[in-house]
């Protein structure tokens, strides 16, 4: 059952708490708008932005504020949508521990009915309609960061061993192209 190459949403694990909160906003948004034109460049229409590793409540309230106030973000729960150009809308997540992540999503579903997947599913890519389709993980492959539980069950996987502030446009170019080539099974095996 051969699957498709298609791109809509691409996650970006990269940098930790601190990390981000060491970052500045001309940095924030040169990061974003490499993000976006890598995402738009591979047919994506929402990109998302999570850390590799915790830091504390403060920075993690820092960096929200700071992408709202000088970068012209909005808030939309504990995450901040960024909207820059070329169409493609970036979620910028600052929760670095997948579990938590999971957790919050299964009480604002349990809240309004029943928890079933596809409604777990929805909350957690939110904003975003679907899951993501390519997570890039910034660091080495041996270790996969505490942000990813969810999303990792029916997206395909590039890592860069490269730090955060090294970060730029040939890294995602070269991980988008790498997902193109890719023939998805969606978790299926061949026969």
């Amino acid at each position: 059952m051969a699957g498709t190459s298609s791109l809509s949403h691409v996650l970006l694990c990269a940098g930790t708490v601190a990390q981000w909160a060491a970052t500045s906003p001309d940095e924030w948004r040169a990061r974003i708008n490499v993000v976006a034109q890598a995402a738009i460049g591979g047919g994506a229409a929402w990109a998302t932005l999570v850390p590799t590793a915790a830091g504390t409540a403060l920075d993690a309230e820092s960096i929200r504020q700071q992408l709202i106030s000088a970068c012209g973000g909005v808030r939309y729960a504990e995450k901040i949508v960024m909207l820059p150009t070329g169409g493609v809308t970036v979620i910028v997540d600052v929760c670095a521990d997948g579990k938590e992540r999971i957790a919050a999503g299964a009480t604002a579903v349990g809240a309004s009915g029943e928890i079933t997947e596809d409604r777990l599913a929805a909350a957690l890519s939110a904003p975003a309609p679907n899951e993501p389709d390519l997570v890039i993980v910034l660091g080495p492959a041996t270790q996969m960061p505490a942000s990813l539980v969810w999303e990792l069950a029916y997206a395909e996987l590039v890592f860069f061993d490269a730090d955060w502030h090294a970060l730029d446009a040939e890294h995602l170019e070269m991980a988008i192209d790498d997902f193109t080539r890719r023939d998805r099974r969606f978790g299926g095996v061949d026969s």
